[in-house]
C-alpha cells in the first residue's frame, strides 16, 4: 500500500473543512427558513383571518421545525461529527497533534434534542436546535389559539 503524500493529506483536510463549512451554512439556512415561514403565517393570519389558511400556514411551520430539528441533529451527529473525524486523522497523519502545535482537539460532543433544554450546555448547533423547537412550540401555540379563538 502506498502512503499518502503530506500535500494530498492537506488537499483531503482542506475539503473535510469545505465540506465542514457548507454543512453548517446548510444548518443556518434551514433554521433562516423556519423563521421566515413564521413570519409569513403571522402575515397570512392577520391579512386573512381564515381558520382553513392559518391551520395549513400552522402545519407548514410544524413540518419546518421538525425538518429543521432533524438536519440539525443529523448534520451534528453524523456530518460534522464524521468530517471532525477525518480533520483529526489528517492533523495526525501531518503530525500537527503536539501539545505546542494542537492541543486539546477532539471530537464534537454528539447532541440530541433534549439539550436543547439544558442551560448549561450551549454551542452553535445547539443553539440552533434551540430555535427550531422555539419555532415548532411557537407553531403549535399559534394553531392552538387560532382553533380556540375561531371555535369560542
Amino acid at each position: 500500500m502506498q502512503e499518502s503524500s503530506p500535500e494530498s493529506i492537506r488537499l483531503a483536510m482542506d475539503q473535510a473543512w469545505r465540506d465542514h463549512q457548507h454543512t453548517r451554512d446548510q444548518t443556518w439556512r434551514a433554521l433562516q427558513i423556519g423563521f421566515l415561514i413564521s413570519a409569513g403565517i403571522i402575515g397570512i393570519n392577520w391579512k386573512t383571518q381564515s381558520i382553513i389558511v392559518a391551520i395549513i400556514a400552522g402545519i407548514l411551520v410544524l413540518f419546518a421545525a421538525l425538518s429543521g430539528i432533524q438536519i440539525t441533529l443529523r448534520h451534528r451527529n453524523n456530518v460534522e461529527f464524521t468530517k471532525f473525524q477525518h480533520i483529526l486523522n489528517c492533523e495526525k497523519a501531518l503530525g500537527l497533534l503536539r501539545n505546542d502545535l494542537i492541543s486539546n482537539a477532539g471530537l464534537p460532543s454528539r447532541i440530541s434534542f433534549w439539550d436543547s433544554f439544558r442551560p448549561k450546555k450551549g454551542n452553535t448547533a445547539i443553539f440552533i436546535l434551540r430555535m427550531h423547537v422555539a419555532i415548532l412550540l411557537f407553531a403549535i401555540l399559534f394553531l392552538i389559539w387560532r382553533i380556540i379563538c375561531h371555535f369560542s
